[in-house]
């Protein structure tokens, strides 16, 4: 629990270094809790417990996560940046198919590595197989958690930044 708390947070911390913001490092974490809950269905559904091999493989998870929505977030950003405004929801939707293949690509190969070992093809190794198992089920939810739910999270971080732009020059 402490070393995922520690690895939260120092990710959090280094986003927000990076980006200069407390808002995108915040919209690129929410896309972690749907890899965990990636995981948590996984593992109901194969009627497994979660050890604690399998919250070391939380915490590989949060890494992958986090990767996947840089990508994205990054190139959105930049995209905004070029256009020297807001993006539309059509920018940001063109952004964001733009990005699809990458990280489709990056998500199904990951997942597709893992899979053997998580379910003992050619062997087995039962002391990480659950850790192998929480990377492959929250990978593959928290690769269409990014797809789909991180361009509505920037889309709405724009809205209230603008609301917040607008705020500040009525009262100012």
């Amino acid at each position: 629990g402490q070393a995922a708390i520690i690895c939260i947070f120092s990710i959090f911390s280094l986003l927000v270094i990076l980006f200069n913001s407390l808002s995108h490092p915040l919209v690129i974490m929410l896309t972690i809790p749907f890899g965990m809950m990636g995981v948590v269905i996984g593992f109901g559904v194969q009627d497994m417990e979660m050890g604690m091999m399998a919250m070391m493989g939380a915490i590989g998870l949060i890494g992958v996560l986090v990767n996947d929505s840089l990508v994205l977030v990054h190139m959105l950003n930049r995209s905004r940046n070029e256009k020297d405004s807001t993006l539309s929801s059509a920018q940001i939707a063109e952004v964001a198919k733009s990005r699809f293949r990458p990280i489709v690509i990056t998500s199904v190969t990951t997942v597709v590595g893992l899979l053997p070992t998580a379910y003992g093809i050619l062997g087995e190794n039962s002391y990480i197989t659950p850790m192998v198992m929480t990377m492959a089920w929250g990978v593959m939810f928290g690769g269409i958690a990014t797809l789909i739910l991180l361009p509505c999270l920037y889309a709405i971080d724009q809205d209230i930044r603008r609301l917040g732009s607008r705020l500040g020059t009525v009262r100012g």
